[in-house]
């Protein structure tokens, strides 16, 4: 029997490059749908190629499955693009306390270019 709704269950998936955050606080978790035994989940990734997309698609599935959701499916949606303004408020205390930092184009830095564009 499920007793969590599809969406807080995809919720609560971590970030594998920023493990402190929610894929929810990161704001890259951008829909889930639920249509009879079958979820929908929708997933912007901060940047074009990046690399955690698998991973993250991954583990929104197993804990999808884990918590009683089998048939899932997950899609990357690109447009519109991510932008740091997604970042949940808590998201953005949590990667302060971290000393994690934005980039010049607003990413965490280690999403995209360095501080100095290398």
């Amino acid at each position: 029997m499920v007793t969590t709704t599809a969406y807080d269950v995809a919720a609560t998936v971590k970030d594998p490059e920023l493990p402190m955050l929610t894929i929810s606080d990161l704001g890259i978790l951008r829909d889930v749908r639920q249509d009879g035994d079958h979820v929908t989940v929708e997933i912007t990734p901060t940047y074009s190629g990046c690399p955690a997309m698998g991973a993250i698609r991954a583990d929104v599935t197993q804990q999808l499955n884990d918590a009683g959701y089998h048939d899932v499916d997950v899609r990357t949606v690109l447009q519109p693009a991510w932008t740091t303004d997604w970042i949940s408020e808590d998201g953005k205390r949590t990667l302060a306390r971290a000393g994690r930092v934005l980039d010049p184009v607003g990413r965490p830095a280690h999403l995209g270019a360095s501080a100095t564009g290398q």
